[in-house]
């Protein structure tokens, strides 16, 4: 159950990422770099609401390929926000593509689950990226 736990914390924190990143970009500023941080170690922590379902629903060698989909866009995002010479529509670039895998690795869960978001969290994620 950990892997479910610790998929939800990951998809998640990409979420947070993506907002910091538009709300950086509405107010004129940087991205915080402590707030990347925090985030960076809360895709690390397990969840524990909602990932019966996921782990009853999704098989984990799935689970894992999805875990690791959303991870290396993870990466990619923290990495792009520390790197100053990115200039912000090649920033845009990489959030609008782990955007993307957020909506997508969503659309599997839904799949397996009756065209059902299992969580509050993950459904606010659903609409917030625009799936």
């Amino acid at each position: 159950m950990d892997i479910a736990g610790l998929f939800v914390a990951s998809v998640s924190a990409l979420g947070s990422l993506i907002q910091a990143f538009y709300t950086a970009r509405d107010s004129n500023k940087k991205i915080d770099n402590h707030k990347v941080r925090l985030l960076q170690k809360r895709a690390k922590k397990p969840l524990k609401i909602g990932i019966k379902t996921i782990d009853a629903i999704i098989d984990d060698k799935l689970l894992a390929a999805l875990s690791n989909d959303i991870e290396k866009h993870n990466l990619i995002l923290i990495d792009a926000f520390s790197n100053s010479q990115l200039n912000e529509a090649e920033k845009a670039v990489k959030v609008e593509a782990a955007r993307q895998q957020i909506c997508k690795t969503l659309t599997e869960i839904k799949k397996f689950n009756n065209d059902q978001l299992p969580t509050k969290r993950l459904e606010k994620l659903w609409l917030s990226n625009r799936c």
